[in-house]
């Protein structure tokens, strides 16, 4: 009898593979400085020109909001986090026509905490990538002031949540909601800097504690975490540019030089022949 053998794939060469790995984490770094890019977009930009009386398109927005998940999906390292950023926006979007077929209480606060979820699950994604292994760049900073404005994204859906069941959980709100959203934005910022000026101020307990838990978060965030990342790379920085190297020093070779050491495994000490007295 003959058999017949089937020809195994060929292996990819460890070093292709490496070097893919290395390539595919540059991008993702890179990506973070894109999505807060987009972020600032759409805190700050978007609502000033709309609030300046420039139309915005509804597909503009939905393009911009689009393009915001998918930088989510790629970010995303694992099959776990995909699906939740998929199930995340599948659920607002399932809120968002729920609420305009038939707007009710139920439906805005399905549509509200549907809004909640993809910051979530967009909040872990960004936190894996910025914390995940490989050493601290700067594009990882850019991704740490991302998970800081994202906290604040998430509290502004939750004091948006708690108005609709409760109107008068805070004073000095409009009922229209582009206004009310800009004001809950104006206080969720102001709380997580802790430079608020009084002129919306919670009344209810659950917003009073919301306040708190923010303003508590808007400290700890920046004091610990950030401060982490940037010693990281501030240390990186400093040991690329070798031990002798100050302000002023060659820092690209230094740089080189510690590439070169990453990519060898495992390092070892030079050997010195013995000199005789």
């Amino acid at each position: 009898m003959v058999q017949i053998t089937q020809a195994r794939p060929r292996a990819r060469h460890p070093r292709v593979v490496k070097i893919t790995r290395i390539w595919r984490g540059r991008l993702r770094e890179q990506l973070l400085s894109l999505v807060l890019t987009i972020q600032l977009l759409i805190l700050f930009v978007m609502p000033a020109a709309r609030a300046g009386g420039l139309p915005l398109p509804h597909i503009v927005v939905r393009g911009v909001l689009l393009i915001f998940v998918l930088l989510a999906l790629v970010l995303a390292r694992s099959r776990g986090a995909m699906a939740i950023v998929i199930l995340s926006v599948a659920l607002t979007i399932a809120g968002s026509v729920w609420r305009h077929e038939r707007p009710d209480l139920v439906a805005d606060t399905v549509s509200t905490a549907g809004q909640v979820l993809p910051q979530l699950a967009l909040l872990w994604v960004i936190s894996t990538a910025v914390f995940g292994r490989g050493r601290a760049t700067y594009h990882r900073i850019l991704g740490a002031i991302v998970m800081y404005l994202g906290i604040g994204m998430i509290f502004v859906s939750l004091d948006i949540m708690l108005v609709q069941f409760v109107p008068d959980a805070f004073t000095h709100l409009s009922t229209d909601p582009f206004e009310l959203r800009q004001a809950l934005t104006y206080f969720s910022f102001s709380t997580l800097t802790t430079s608020s000026f009084g002129d919306i101020l919670p009344v209810h307990p659950i917003a009073r504690s919301l306040a708190n838990l923010e303003a508590i978060c808007g400290q700890l965030f920046p004091a610990i975490l950030l401060a982490r990342v940037v010693g990281l790379h501030s240390a990186k920085r400093q040991a690329s540019a070798g031990p002798g190297a100050g302000p002023g020093g060659n820092t690209s070779s230094g740089r080189a030089e510690l590439a070169a050491q990453v990519r060898a495994s495992p390092v070892r000490m030079p050997r010195f022949p013995p000199t005789h007295s």
